[in-house]
């Protein structure tokens, strides 16, 4: 097998990653320098950097992605209104890639010529890192860890560390039941009793982000949001930064109970997998991007829309955000977004969405052709003709049904 001089491994300091570190070193002979970075999971560097140097990082290497997470993914997405399987809106997904080009990135510079990642043989993540870096480093080798060492679980990885004088520290439970992603997108659970898509669960055991029904916050919240080109950049009348504007979004809209999805979703593998994902404040985002649609794009342009945007959630879901695909994707959104400026309310209320007003200089909506009183073109006069000439199609296909098919 292949030594390599340098390896970059993305670096959490769980369980997981926290056992890589050794193995890499025993396995490869190799420097092994640590990647960590924030996109709203709040890890503290200094503890993170002093364990991983402990366990034999050669350095250690954090950065604050927030900003630049939300901004660049997370609000480009919610533009272009992309969801995976209807429903989910891609936390977990959106956040891999920066990871990896900021890998790549430092990968270059240092002179490291593999990445190792600790995800696990049967899910995503590992096509998500895996294919930005062929992208972005094709000439990289990659080390996946579980898909080579014999190790079997958790167990097996205390033991380990155990064994080479490490005593793992963790903020959880070692033996905890359930697996967490964290970023200012979304927290994702699963795992536990969630493996088992029949089983009904205990919200207060689940949500960490949004309150359960019985918890609700009692008052109800108004949130304005300012769109300009489908990026939100003001809320309530305050111009904020896009990890500080979605931060509060995600605590207004926890304490309203609202932002839970329940899925169970299909892999890229074809594994289905149950999940609950708490995203208040991507879920309010939606919404309003949606009824600013509504208002300012026709319906050609909506129903082009809706299917390139699942197109989008699908391929960021794959890991084909570094892609062709995606890149000319987003140049549609680009283009079509240049209307969708404006002003969406919407009221919160024990567990309850709904949208107040949205107004736009962009507005097709007009209120002298819309109302039921006579309007200056005489569009109930014209109607008449109009029916009559969209129904030929119709007055065709009858007469020839009833002439073949005796239809009376």
């Amino acid at each position: 097998m292949k030594k390599n001089k340098k390896i970059l491994l993305a670096f959490s300091g769980g369980l997981d990653t926290s056992a890589i570190i050794p193995w890499l070193k025993e396995t490869y002979q190799a420097e092994v320098i640590a990647y960590c970075s924030d996109l709203g999971n709040g890890p503290d560097p200094k503890s993170i950097k002093n364990w991983a140097m402990e366990l034999g990082a050669s350095d250690f290497i954090f950065e604050d992605l927030k900003d630049e997470f939300v901004s660049r993914f997370v609000f480009p997405a919610i533009r272009a209104g992309a969801t995976y399987q209807d429903d989910y809106l891609l936390g977990t997904a959106l956040g891999r890639p920066l990871i990896a080009e900021r890998m790549a990135v430092f990968a270059k510079k240092l002179g490291a010529t593999a990445m190792a990642h600790g995800c696990t043989g049967k899910g995503n993540d590992q096509i998500r890192f895996e294919r930005s870096w062929a992208y972005l480093m094709p000439e990289a080798q990659i080390i996946a860890p579980w898909r080579i060492w014999t190790f079997k679980g958790r167990n097996d990885l205390l033991n380990y560390l155990h064994e080479k004088g490490f005593n793992f520290k963790s903020t959880g439970s070692p033996t905890q039941l359930y697996s967490e992603d964290v970023n200012l997108m979304h927290r994702s659970c699963e795992g536990g009793i969630l493996e088992s898509p029949g089983t009904e669960f205990d919200t207060r055991e689940i949500y960490k982000w949004v309150q359960p029904n019985q918890d609700l916050f009692s008052d109800s919240m108004t949130v304005e949001i300012d769109f300009h080109r489908g990026i939100p950049i003001c809320l309530n009348q305050k111009n904020m930064g896009p990890a500080a504007l979605l931060s509060l979004l995600n605590e207004m809209a926890g304490l309203a109970g609202i932002g839970v999805q329940d899925l169970v979703e299909e892999r890229t593998n074809g594994i289905k997998s149950r999940g609950v994902y708490e995203t208040p404040g991507g879920t309010l985002l939606h919404t309003a991007e949606r009824s600013l649609k509504h208002l300012c794009w026709d319906r050609p342009l909506m129903s082009v829309a809706r299917l390139l945007g699942n197109q989008y959630g699908e391929s960021v879901y794959d890991g084909f955000w570094h892609s062709d695909l995606r890149n000319s994707i987003e140049a549609f959104f680009i283009q079509a977004s240049e209307t969708l400026t404006g002003i969406v309310k919407l009221k919160l209320e024990k567990g309850t969405l709904r949208v107040l007003s949205r107004q736009s200089s962009f507005s097709l909506y007009n209120n002298e052709t819309v109302t039921f009183e006579a309007d200056e073109i005489g569009i109930h006069h014209l109607a008449d003709g109009y029916c009559k000439i969209s129904a030929l199609r119709q007055r065709q296909l009858g007469t020839r049904d009833r002439k073949n098919f005796h239809r009376p």
